[in-house]
Protein backbone atom coordinates (compact mmCIF):
# COMPACT_ATOMS: atom_id res chain seq x y z
CA UNK A 1 0.00 0.00 0.00
CA UNK A 2 2.69 2.42 0.55
CA UNK A 3 4.35 1.78 -2.55
CA UNK A 4 1.32 2.85 -4.17
CA UNK A 5 0.81 5.78 -2.42
CA UNK A 6 4.70 6.72 -3.49
CA UNK A 7 3.61 5.92 -7.22
CA UNK A 8 0.62 7.90 -7.12
CA UNK A 9 2.41 10.66 -5.42
CA UNK A 10 5.15 10.77 -8.07
CA UNK A 11 2.38 10.83 -10.80
CA UNK A 12 0.60 13.47 -9.44
CA UNK A 13 4.01 15.57 -9.32
CA UNK A 14 4.92 14.79 -12.58
CA UNK A 15 1.49 15.75 -13.99
CA UNK A 16 1.44 19.24 -12.11
CA UNK A 17 4.90 20.10 -14.18
CA UNK A 18 3.27 20.50 -17.48
CA UNK A 19 4.52 23.54 -19.00
CA UNK A 20 6.82 24.78 -22.39
CA UNK A 21 9.46 25.39 -20.05
CA UNK A 22 10.61 23.69 -16.87
CA UNK A 23 13.19 25.40 -14.17
CA UNK A 24 13.92 27.91 -17.07
CA UNK A 25 14.80 25.43 -19.91
CA UNK A 26 12.57 25.64 -23.16
CA UNK A 27 11.22 22.09 -23.93
CA UNK A 28 11.95 20.52 -27.20
CA UNK A 29 9.18 19.10 -29.19
CA UNK A 30 9.99 15.75 -27.89
CA UNK A 31 10.30 16.63 -24.54
CA UNK A 32 6.91 18.39 -24.75
CA UNK A 33 5.18 14.80 -26.39
CA UNK A 34 7.01 12.88 -23.70
CA UNK A 35 5.64 15.45 -20.77
CA UNK A 36 2.10 15.05 -22.70
CA UNK A 37 2.40 10.81 -22.65
CA UNK A 38 3.26 10.96 -18.64
CA UNK A 39 0.23 13.91 -18.50
CA UNK A 40 -2.09 11.00 -20.09
CA UNK A 41 -0.33 8.20 -18.20
CA UNK A 42 -1.22 10.03 -14.88
CA UNK A 43 -4.52 10.89 -15.54
CA UNK A 44 -5.16 6.93 -16.29
CA UNK A 45 -3.66 6.14 -12.82
CA UNK A 46 -5.29 8.70 -10.91
CA UNK A 47 -8.93 7.99 -12.44
CA UNK A 48 -8.15 4.16 -11.74
CA UNK A 49 -7.78 5.14 -8.42
CA UNK A 50 -10.60 7.76 -8.02
CA UNK A 51 -13.11 6.41 -10.30
CA UNK A 52 -15.57 5.14 -6.65
CA UNK A 53 -15.55 9.46 -6.72
CA UNK A 54 -18.41 9.69 -9.25
CA UNK A 55 -20.99 8.03 -6.65
CA UNK A 56 -20.97 10.75 -4.13
CA UNK A 57 -20.15 13.22 -6.67
CA UNK A 58 -23.28 12.62 -8.71
CA UNK A 59 -25.09 12.31 -5.49
CA UNK A 60 -23.99 16.24 -4.53
CA UNK A 61 -24.61 17.45 -8.09
CA UNK A 62 -28.52 15.40 -8.33
CA UNK A 63 -29.66 16.96 -4.77
CA UNK A 64 -28.24 20.14 -5.75
CA UNK A 65 -29.87 20.34 -9.74
CA UNK A 66 -33.07 18.42 -8.77
CA UNK A 67 -33.71 18.39 -5.02
CA UNK A 68 -32.32 16.04 -2.26
CA UNK A 69 -34.86 13.76 -2.82
CA UNK A 70 -33.11 13.07 -6.15
CA UNK A 71 -29.94 11.53 -4.15
CA UNK A 72 -30.79 8.45 -4.00
CA UNK A 73 -32.79 7.53 -6.94
CA UNK A 74 -30.90 10.08 -9.10
CA UNK A 75 -27.58 10.34 -7.68
CA UNK A 76 -26.21 6.50 -6.75
CA UNK A 77 -27.12 5.20 -9.87
CA UNK A 78 -25.48 8.05 -11.97
CA UNK A 79 -22.42 7.44 -9.85
CA UNK A 80 -22.31 3.90 -10.24
CA UNK A 81 -22.38 4.81 -14.37
CA UNK A 82 -19.82 7.74 -14.23
CA UNK A 83 -17.65 5.46 -12.07
CA UNK A 84 -17.80 2.41 -14.79
CA UNK A 85 -16.99 5.12 -17.43
CA UNK A 86 -14.27 6.68 -15.45
CA UNK A 87 -12.48 3.55 -14.61
CA UNK A 88 -12.50 2.50 -17.72
CA UNK A 89 -11.37 5.87 -19.40
CA UNK A 90 -8.61 5.62 -17.04
CA UNK A 91 -7.92 1.83 -17.68
CA UNK A 92 -8.02 3.30 -21.94
CA UNK A 93 -5.91 6.04 -20.88
CA UNK A 94 -3.08 4.01 -18.85
CA UNK A 95 -2.76 1.56 -22.12
CA UNK A 96 -2.84 3.87 -24.69
CA UNK A 97 -0.55 6.31 -23.13
CA UNK A 98 2.14 6.04 -25.88
CA UNK A 99 -0.81 6.73 -28.58
CA UNK A 100 -2.49 10.28 -28.89
CA UNK A 101 -5.72 9.87 -29.53
CA UNK A 102 -7.96 12.29 -32.19
CA UNK A 103 -4.06 13.86 -32.35
CA UNK A 104 -3.48 15.19 -28.89
CA UNK A 105 -2.35 13.32 -25.38
CA UNK A 106 -5.93 15.62 -23.92
CA UNK A 107 -8.39 14.36 -21.68
CA UNK A 108 -10.83 11.70 -23.14
CA UNK A 109 -13.62 12.58 -20.22
CA UNK A 110 -14.58 15.72 -19.00
CA UNK A 111 -13.97 16.59 -16.04
CA UNK A 112 -10.27 15.37 -16.21
CA UNK A 113 -10.20 14.40 -12.45
CA UNK A 114 -12.97 13.95 -10.59
CA UNK A 115 -12.59 16.55 -8.04
CA UNK A 116 -12.78 19.16 -11.46
CA UNK A 117 -15.69 21.28 -12.15
CA UNK A 118 -17.10 19.72 -15.60
CA UNK A 119 -16.20 22.68 -18.54
CA UNK A 120 -19.53 21.87 -20.59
Amino acid sequence: MRLVLILFFALSVTGALRAETVAGHNLSNTEAVVQDMSSKLNRGVVNVLTGWGEIPRQMIISGQDKGWWAVLPVGIPAGLILTVARTGTGLFEIVTFIAPIDDSYGPLIDPAFVWQKSTL
